[in-house]
């Protein structure tokens, strides 16, 4: 899917990948007239719980910040607000039905407006920043791996393999109460934003997203997912990239 507003270009796809019976993931973009919203979210729970989860967090989040945005005058703000009380919808949820217990999402999500880029993130989904300079990951992941990572315990090339590597420690809808990372950055013109989930990350390295992503832009989504796809696809898979539209 491509939205095209007056200031960015985005695509978005999803997939539930070669293994999976059900699609967990959810995308969601909005071009407003101030701002852009990405966000990508990957559920996690028993039946469709995940899929339940990572919907309800995003339109969530999206309903929040459309209807709140000229409230706030600082939109990282905004984000924690949104993301703490999506946390919250989610958790309420998982109590009215046990086959939602401990149902959760990950959650990483952006607004561009202007030059600038607010992110706020809760998982093990990522953001990265693309241009000349290289691919910039401009989130921290909330998994064991990397705190095994952060303590030297391993190497970035034994992360890669981790048999361990899908296991979060922080999560959107799980606990009563989540801490959100915020941050925000510099948008250019020849800046790329890519969100994934892990059904992509893990499966394609960050050299080669780098490749495909200079080489076509905003249309590398479909390409990104169909490699993941063919180098095992046991994941959900779930990309969005944008740009500015005249950041040629």
């Amino acid at each position: 899917m491509v939205s095209r507003g007056d200031f960015m270009i985005i695509k978005c796809r999803t997939d539930k990948g070669k293994v999976r019976e059900i699609n967990e993931d959810y995308v969601l973009t909005m071009v407003a007239d101030k701002f852009s919203l990405l966000i990508v979210a990957d559920g996690m729970g028993g039946h469709n719980a995940g899929e339940i989860a990572s919907q309800t967090a995003s339109t969530f989040i999206r309903d929040y910040i459309f209807e709140k945005y000229d409230e706030y005058e600082n939109k990282e703000e905004i984000l924690r607000d949104a993301v703490v009380n999506a946390n919250a919808k989610v958790y309420e949820k998982s109590l009215t039905d046990i086959k939602l217990k401990g149902m959760g999402t990950t959650i990483t999500c952006c607004i561009l407006a202007q030059d600038k880029l607010f992110l706020s993130h809760v998982g093990d989904s990522r953001a990265y920043i693309i241009n000349k300079e290289g691919i910039n990951k401009i989130t921290q992941d909330h998994s064991y791996v990397q705190e095994l990572l952060d303590n030297g315990s391993i190497t970035e090339n034994e992360a890669i393999k981790h048999p361990q590597r899908n296991v979060i420690t922080r999560a959107v809808g799980v606990e009563k109460y989540v801490v959100v990372d915020t941050k925000t950055l510099e948008f250019s013109d020849n800046d790329i934003l890519l969100l994934c989930t892990d059904g992509l990350s893990n499966y394609i390295s960050n050299e080669d997203i780098y490749n495909i992503v200079m080489d076509k832009k905003e249309s590398a989504a479909d390409e990104l997912v169909n490699i993941a796809n063919e180098n095992g696809g046991s994941d959900n898979i779930s990309v969005i990239i944008a740009r500015k539209e005249d950041g040629k």
